[in-house]
C-alpha cells in the first residue's frame, strides 16, 4: 500500500504504536495495543489506525508478528528503540524509505520518494507551498514520469511524513503552508558521520549527504528520475538553506579559503553571486 494513499496512517500516529512497542519488555498482542490505543474500538473485526499503522511498519521491514500471527515486535532499524527517541524513529523511517543503511527502498514509499526529489529541487529562501500552488507548478516542472501529485489528496500525507523523516516542514512565516526545509535530515547525517570539531573538506560533505540523502539533488535517486545539477560541486538551493541555517544555528562553520581548488557553490540570495565553501566544521550543540 503505497504510503501517500489512505487508509495509511500519517507518521505521527505510527510513532504513537511504534512507541507504545517500544515501552514493552517483549512481543506485544494486538488485543493489548489496540485495548491501551484505542479503547473507544469496541468492533475487534474493524481494521483501526493501529492496524494500518503495523502493517506500514510491516512494509517498511520496522515491525513484524510473532508467535501465532497476533503478536508484534519492532524489528530492523527500529529493534532495541527507546520509547522517548523520536529522532532515532525518523532515522529508520528515512533508511527504510530511502533505501539506506544496505536495504532496499521500500516499494510502499515509491511515490513519496519521487514526491520529495521534485521538493527537494524547489527554493525555501523564497517558495513555500499549499495544494494550489502545487497543482499549477508541479505539472509543469516535473520530468517525465515523475508526476506524484495527480490530486489533492495526496499533498497532506505528503508534508506529513516530509517533516518525519526531516526533509520537510511547515513555513514558519505562513500559515498553512510548506517549505522544503532539510535542516533536520541534514544534521542527523551530520551528527552520525561527521566528527565534531574537525574541518573537513566541503566537496567531500556534500557527497557524504548526497550519499545518505539520495533524494537531494546530485543524489542518486534525484538523478534516476531526470533532475540534473551543473555539476558535482553545485548545492541546491534546498540544501543551501540547510547547510546556512545550520550556520544561524551555530551548529555548523563554513569557511572559504581563497587558494582552494574545489570549492563548493552554494546558493545565496543575499549575494548577487555564488558563495564558495571549501571547508564544514560540525559544532557540538550549545545547551542554553
Amino acid at each position: 500500500m503505497a504510503l501517500l494513499n489512505t487508509p495509511v496512517p500519517y507518521p505521527g500516529e505510527i510513532w504513537v504504536v511504534a512507541r507504545f512497542l517500544a515501552s514493552q519488555s517483549g512481543p506485544v498482542a494486538y488485543d493489548m495495543l489496540r485495548t491501551f490505543l484505542e479503547p473507544h474500538s469496541r468492533d475487534s473485526r474493524k481494521l483501526t489506525t493501529a492496524h494500518y499503522a503495523l502493517s506500514t511498519l510491516r512494509s517498511l521491514g520496522l515491525a513484524e508478528e510473532s508467535g501465532d500471527g497476533q503478536d508484534w515486535i519492532l524489528t530492523g532499524d527500529l529493534a532495541g528503540l527507546r520509547s522517548d527517541d523520536y529522532a532515532a524513529f525518523q532515522r529508520a523511517l528515512r533508511s527504510a524509505v530511502l533505501g539506506l543503511r544496505g536495504h532496499q527502498p521500500a516499494e510502499t514509499a515509491d511515490d513519496l520518494r519521487r514526491a520529495l526529489v521534485w521538493s527537494l529541487t524547489r527554493d525555501p529562501f523564497s517558495e513555500s507551498f499549499h495544494w494550489t500552488i502545487v497543482d499549477s507548478r508541479h505539472q509543469k516542472d516535473a520530468p517525465d514520469g515523475a508526476l506524484v501529485f495527480v490530486n489533492g489528496s495526496r499533498w497532506s500525507p505528503f508534508t506529513a511524513w516530509a517533516a518525519s523523516l526531516g526533509l520537510g516542514a511547515p513555513a514558519p512565516h505562513i500559515a498553512q503552508r510548506y517549505i522544503p526545509d532539510c535542516t533536520r535530515a541534514v544534521q542527523q547525517v551530520l551528527e552520525e558521520h561527521l566528527p565534531a570539531g574537525a574541518p573537513a573538506d566541503a566537496l567531500v560533505v556534500l557527497r557524504l549527504l548526497r550519499e545518505h540523502l539520495p533524494v537531494l539533488p546530485g543524489g542518486d535517486i534525484s538523478e534516476s528520475l531526470g533532475y540534473e545539477l551543473p555539476d558535482d560541486r553545485s548545492v541546491g538551493t534546498a540544501l543551501s538553506f540547510a547547510l546556512t541555517r545550520g550556520e544561524h544555528e551555530k551548529w555548523l562553520v563554513m569557511s572559504s579559503d581563497s587558494d582552494a581548488k574545489q570549492p563548493i557553490k552554494l546558493q545565496d540570495p543575499e549575494r548577487l553571486s555564488m558563495r564558495l565553501c571549501s571547508s564544514i566544521t560540525r559544532q557540538e550543540p550549545v545547551n542554553v
